[in-house]
């Protein structure tokens, strides 16, 4: 699913890693992979790779992370996903850490190869996932206790955004470049903030359903099938119940191309016209261009606490992405007149 970001743990250590033990607890073969390999480590958790674990000596992809982020990403697994006639990894449960407040979720590598969003058929294949998630997913998700991801949920974490940034500006440590950085990007808050009745009223016809949140080419696969490709995403630790906008956007001509899926909009429509006849292109353009605002002030809002800090290099490195796709997307919504 990722690249390794450390040398795998092997041999008798294997036994003693956390996530070995952890899987113990829910697969009842033998527990003991041939190598523990560490795919990530960031500040919303850890995931690795157990080599020959699972059912026939397959890989399988730990995750630890909070208790509360598992639980929302366990019911999207456990309660919407086998309801949907749609390509999923299998999941094979998940447990809680007794002396802490940390969780372990597992599901099969996806295998595949990357997805990219420089090939349309790619694009195609996401348009079309996506659409069958949204348009079905709304009677499940409903029900299933999912976290918000409605616009209120977003216009916190712009405000959020905005607030920290601003609490950080006079951080004597920060370089000009960083502080004018800020301030743009404090700007286009404030630009999406006065603009904020558009985004409740450009999401507001589709109903509430099953969306991502990150659906990005990091986060899915694609794995050949007796019918042709199959797309698995995976990663649903930001998913909850929302419009469908988030996981429409799509790359602009600054943009970084590993973090938008851009998913083929009008294979998308095509595929939803059976259950919502009256979506149309313009919609999903303002859809989608609402979808990356929302997006990038997630990002916003994660990046903003690094600048309170001596060493901001890589946050300044960051918040750029994130301020060039802000301003693709105030573009494409029409907010920059």
């Amino acid at each position: 699913m990722a690249k390794c970001v450390a040398d795998p743990v092997t041999g008798a250590e294997v036994l003693n890693h956390p996530a070995v033990r952890a899987w113990a607890q829910v697969w009842p073969g033998p527990a003991r992979p041939a190598a523990v390999q560490r795919l990530q480590k960031k500040r919303k958790g850890q995931v690795y790779r157990l080599e020959g674990a699972g059912p026939g000596g397959a890989a399988v992809i730990a995750k630890r992370s909070s208790r509360d982020r598992i639980a929302g990403e366990r019911r999207v697994y456990e309660r919407v996903l086998p309801t949907l006639p749609v390509p999923v990894v299998r999941y094979f449960g998940s447990v809680d850490e007794g002396d802490s407040e940390g969780a372990w979720l597992f599901v099969e590598d996806a295998g595949g190869e990357p997805y990219s969003p420089q090939r349309a058929e790619h694009r195609a294949l996401a348009g079309r996932w996506l659409s069958r998630l949204h348009t079905l997913a709304a009677g499940p998700a409903a029900n299933a206790g999912l976290p918000d991801r409605g616009p209120g949920y977003y216009r916190g974490q712009l405000r959020s955004a905005r607030a920290t940034l601003l609490a950080h500006l006079a951080n004597p440590a920060l370089p000009a470049d960083a502080v004018a950085l800020m301030r743009a990007v404090i700007g286009q808050c404030d630009v999406a903030d006065a603009n904020w009745a558009d985004v409740e009223t450009w999401c507001e016809p589709l109903p509430l359903t099953l969306v991502h949140a990150d659906f990005a080419p990091k986060n899915m696969r694609v794995r050949r099938g007796r019918a042709g490709d199959i797309l698995l995403p995976f990663d649903w630790g930001s998913a909850g119940r929302g419009p469908p906008a988030a996981d429409l956007s799509q790359a602009g001509p600054g943009d970084v191309w590993d973090y938008w899926a851009g998913p083929d909009l009008a294979t998308y429509a095509e595929a939803a016209r059976g259950v919502w006849p009256e979506l149309g292109a313009a919609d999903l353009q303002r859809l989608a261009a609402v979808g990356k605002v929302l997006r990038s002030l997630v990002c916003v809002n994660l990046e903003a606490p690094s600048f309170a800090f001596d060493w901001v290099e890589r946050a300044v490195q960051d918040l750029r992405v994130y301020q060039a796709a802000m301003a693709d997307a105030i573009r494409a919504a029409g907010w920059d007149g």
